[in-house]
């Protein structure tokens, strides 16, 4: 028995993947609360990073220097940002919380093979292997350009907030107060461009894993919110 709980305390990581539209943010921010989870959400590390740089800023990586302000430019285009830039973020950040024994939920990290042959033998170093739970969010393509198009989140702490007709007339956040807003990446055109992107590079990461004996487990996504938190809850239960 103390061994079963010892083992129960030991921290564990969550990696979630789908594309854009897929609802990687809300499941990951509804999971992060009901399962005592740190979220690691890179498109806001990535955005408050570029937030902050200014011309000539650069990042010193493994003796290679990377302009802040051109991997900028690549994400605003809805590009993917250098693997070993964002290796290093990432891992940066998980990092702080795992030193502080926390359990971690990873929200668009990593994105491609080659950043999952960077962050694998680190994650094998930092988590149990039975203490790793993988879960990718399939969804359609036309129905993940319909979410992000209507998709917006709040200023303050990027609360995603679902399109319907209760929400369609908010202005503010109804959990902060701040005001709602779109991103230029959940343009129709630019959507599109992240889901090929998706496609190409991030989607061979489920059999990058599974070659590599973990479990990928996937839900559909384009059911309704609760219905995909229950199947991402009865996976996270097995798996605790």
């Amino acid at each position: 028995v103390n061994i079963q709980k010892d083992q129960q305390d030991l921290p564990r990581i969550v990696i979630f993947f789908g594309a854009p539209g897929s609802g990687k943010g809300t499941q990951t921010t509804l999971a992060s609360e009901v399962f005592r989870l740190s979220r690691v959400e890179m498109s806001k590390i990535l955005e408050t990073r570029f937030q902050k740089a200014l011309p000539g800023d650069m990042l010193r990586i493994e003796g290679k220097e990377y302009s802040i302000l051109e991997q900028k430019k690549l994400w605003q285009e809805g590009s993917l940002v250098a693997d070993e830039f964002v290796f290093h973020l990432a891992t940066k950040r998980i990092l702080e919380l795992s030193e502080r024994g926390e359990s971690i939920i990873l929200d668009g990290f990593p994105r491609t093979v080659a950043q999952g042959d960077l962050f694998l033998p680190f994650l094998s170093k930092t988590y149990s292997k039975d203490r790793i739970t993988i879960i990718f969010l399939d969804i359609q393509e036309d129905e993940a350009v319909s979410r992000n198009s209507k998709r917006r989140i709040c200023e303050l702490a990027r609360h995603p907030i679902l399109s319907n007709e209760e929400t369609k007339r908010l202005t503010l956040c109804p959990l902060d107060g701040s005001s709602l807003v779109r991103r230029s990446l959940d343009e129709p055109d630019i959507i599109r461009f992240r889901i090929q992107k998706f496609t190409d590079q991030t989607l061979p990461l489920v059999q990058y894993f599974e070659d590599h004996d973990m479990i990928v487990h996937t839900v559909l996504a384009n059911q309704s919110v609760a219905n995909v938190f229950q199947e991402v809850s009865d996976i996270l239960k097995k798996q605790d």
